[in-house]
């Protein structure tokens, strides 16, 4: 898998902003537990990347990895050179190198811009659909509080909120005479 996809698959499978996974690095993901520490951020500088604290005192946290997803990482890492796992001949990546790689591929692939937080919507949202809890969701995406989760990231498609109302409909019983 690309350099360039897999960071973005992360993204997609964790919820996390794109400082925290340019300060990611293989010690932060213990593959035996199938977790991933968040403990620091990072941005772009004069002099390079900047890895700093993380967001808010929430934004620290751990998150459970789809198993799915560890086989695929365990193969970067084995390939690595670097101890970040999003980097570019063993070193890390800036930010906006990332960002602009990322702009790069929807425009290749056809798909109108999105910035790329808006993988964590994405992400958000999707997790929503698939039936995780608001206050899960909120400790996942490193949230104050569920409230902030809702107004921020759960933006539910039309066919979602179809398919929810059809639901809602089996329970009305009609008597025919």
């Amino acid at each position: 898998m690309k350099n360039k996809l897999y960071g973005i698959i992360l993204c997609l499978y964790s919820g996390l902003r794109i400082g925290e996974l340019m300060a990611l690095q293989w010690s932060d993901i213990d593959f035996t537990k199938g977790i991933l520490a968040v403990s620091k951020s990072c941005h772009d500088g004069k002099d390079g990347l900047i890895i700093d604290e993380p967001k808010t005192i929430t934004s620290r946290r751990v998150i459970p990895l789809p198993k799915q997803l560890l086989p695929i990482l365990k193969g970067i890492k084995r390939k690595s050179s670097s101890p970040f796992v999003v980097s570019a001949n063993g070193k890390p990546v800036s930010v906006r190198s990332y960002q602009r790689s990322f702009e790069l591929l929807l425009k290749r692939l056809n798909i109108p811009h999105k910035g790329f937080h808006s993988l964590r919507h994405t992400f958000a949202t999707r997790a929503l659909e698939c039936g995780m809890d608001v206050k899960t969701l909120s400790e996942i995406l490193g949230h104050k509080n569920p409230t902030v989760t809702l107004n921020r990231y759960a933006h539910s498609l039309m066919e979602h909120k179809a398919d929810m109302m059809n639901r809602l409909g089996k329970m009305l019983v009609l008597k025919t005479e």
